[in-house]
């Protein structure tokens, strides 16, 4: 189709344009990223890890899809196909394309085919981005660090949540400090760094992530990321159901229906009671509650 007419709401549930990733005798790092706080199938990949773990760290990225289409021109450097390596879709409905390398693409014959695509590309409204690498070293360091810690704690680490929340909610406090005043005998002090580490990875806490994280690195409640309770769960919630996501669609009375994300382990609407909601789910943080898309696909004037 035109590529005026392409649909946002299509190229989120896009499939990757290559089928097959791999051939004998590569020597290329391809294969797929599972995105934790996107929630989605996994994502196929040409070796464009570090800006795929940045975008997943992103609260403002919605959707990650790898090789989600193919570009073609009538006549001209585009003739052959050009196929990017990343598309990024924002909460606003905003697209990202981004390239890594001078034979992105497939069968692209020279730097000439990139120029026709990234003109292409902006003139549909979309953003292009040519990746040479995080633009902090330091940064991609501390994220990929906190990467580790991103899944759900266990249900004793899980009651360290809200004890951390408070004690850094009214002042900056070292880890060190923290870790002092929560650690005991059943809860050493490595357990509640790594509670610590997965709360600054899901935006509950924040800290200066462009210095190295140390014991001494001071954390502190980001009063904007905190979790919905129970009782101001909505239509439009983000929830953690064990090892998926999903999104509350509907609520009739003490009756909520999730819309479980698309995963390795299943997909579809499931129907839960406040209560066994309540027991079984907690809620991502408010930096990461995106909104539903629109009806209406986003488009651009002729």
């Amino acid at each position: 189709m035109p590529v005026t007419d392409v649909d946002v709401h299509e190229l989120a549930r896009a499939a990757p344009w290559r089928r097959q990733l791999t051939h004998r005798g590569e020597q290329l790092h391809l294969g797929q990223y599972a995105a934790i706080s996107t929630s989605q199938a996994p994502v196929a990949t040409d070796g464009i890890w570090e800006r795929m773990e940045l975008a997943d760290f992103d609260p403002t990225v919605r959707s990650l899809i790898g090789q989600p289409f193919k570009l073609r021109a009538e006549e001209g450097p585009g003739k052959a196909g050009y196929i990017p390596d990343l598309m990024l879709i924002g909460n606003d409905g905003k697209v990202t394309i981004v390239d890594s390398s001078p034979t992105a693409g497939d069968l692209c014959p020279s730097e000439r085919v990139l120029d026709w695509a990234e003109e292409v590309i902006r003139a549909r409204g979309w953003t292009y981005e040519w990746w040479t690498g995080p633009k902090d070293a330091q940064h991609y360091t501390n994220v990929q660090a906190l990467h580790g810690f991103c899944r759900p704690m266990h249900e004793v680490q899980q009651a360290l949540i809200e004890p951390i929340l408070a004690l850094c909610a009214d002042t900056a406090l070292p880890i060190a400090a923290v870790e002092e005043n929560l650690a005991g005998e059943k809860m050493p002090k490595p357990m509640v760094r790594a509670v610590i580490q997965h709360l600054l990875w899901w935006g509950d806490l924040t800290t200066d992530l462009y210095r190295p994280i140390t014991t001494g690195t001071r954390v502190r409640t980001d009063a904007r990321a905190r979790r919905p309770a129970p009782d101001q769960w909505d239509v439009g919630t983000r929830l953690i159901l064990g090892h998926d996501r999903g999104t509350i669609v509907s609520n009739e009375g003490d009756q909520f229906v999730v819309d479980l994300d698309p995963s390795l382990f299943g997909q579809g609407e499931r129907t839960f009671s406040r209560q066994a909601l309540t027991e079984k789910a907690t809620a991502l943080p408010a930096a990461y509650q995106r909104p539903v898309f629109p009806a209406q696909p986003f488009t651009v004037p002729r």
